[in-house]
């Protein structure tokens, strides 16, 4: 992988798997409250409602449910308008959610005791943070049912944008590049390591699919205003590209648990 000012980049050329070397990050990420109100502001100013509402599509009715990572609880709040049949719970560091009629557990997913199962697990932009992922995945089979299921969104490497990023990396145009490859994010998953990862904890995948984040969504490190708005009317076109390639810049992947 090419270099990266901030993190050791690695890529397996079994499952095409891309991911940071943790201990060569010198300040890792620490995920305070300025992570989600200056890092990446305009991500949850603008939730995904569209994918929200897909994912609802895939929750049986009165189900519990969970979301791993919830943020500040926009997926739970938002499903909680529509779906008001769910029970739903959310965990997440740094404990700032508030939702009226949900339950939420400040905690790491990893270490947080939690003495129940859920229907459905959602982790939405989460997996790519974390350092362990396979024991990640298998502490998300522990929190679901049997036939239950769990949703996982993240970013998808294989992407036009992830592709065109790299391209630009290597004509001295390195934005693109060094924002995706940043240090809090850990891993880029391609759709076959994304479902190698899930397959091989004992999942059985239902559905996976590439999609994209809002234009507005998009947290892009340009201070001028100009600048921005020109970057985004780029973005428009390589969403666009995007959909015809079917390499959307983000991936879900929805899974159940047998036995």
């Amino acid at each position: 992988m090419p270099k990266h000012p901030e993190a050791e980049l690695f890529r397996c050329s079994r499952c095409t798997h891309a991911f940071s070397r943790p201990d060569s990050i010198s300040e890792p990420e620490a995920y305070s409250d300025s992570y989600y109100e200056e890092q990446h502001k305009r991500w949850f100013e603008h939730p995904n409602v569209e994918l929200f509402g897909r994912i609802a599509d895939y929750i049986a009715k009165d189900a519990s449910v969970l979301d791993v990572g919830c943020g500040r609880g926009d997926f739970l709040r938002f499903i909680r308008g529509i779906r008001p049949d769910l029970r739903l719970s959310g965990i997440d560091l740094s404990g700032t959610a508030r939702g009226e009629g949900i339950r939420f557990i400040p905690g790491d997913i990893l270490s947080t005791e939690i003495d129940e199962r859920f229907d459905a697990v959602v982790s939405l932009a989460v997996i790519e943070h974390i350092s362990d992922v396979k024991e990640f995945v298998r502490r998300l089979r522990r929190l679901t049912k049997p036939r239950g299921i769990v949703v996982t969104m993240t970013l998808n490497d294989s992407s036009l944008l992830y592709a065109l990023a790299r391209a630009g990396r290597c004509v001295y145009v390195p934005l693109a590049f060094d924002r995706l490859y940043s240090k809090h994010h850990l891993h880029h998953f391609t759709p076959k390591s994304l479902r190698t990862v899930f397959t091989e904890a004992g999942f059985a995948i239902i559905s996976d699919f590439d999609h994209d984040a809002p234009i507005e969504a998009m947290d892009i490190p340009v201070k001028n205003s100009a600048a921005d708005a020109l970057l985004r009317s780029g973005l428009r076109v390589v969403w666009k590209a995007a959909q015809v390639t079917r390499r959307g810049y983000l991936q879900t992947i929805v899974c159940t648990v047998s036995g």
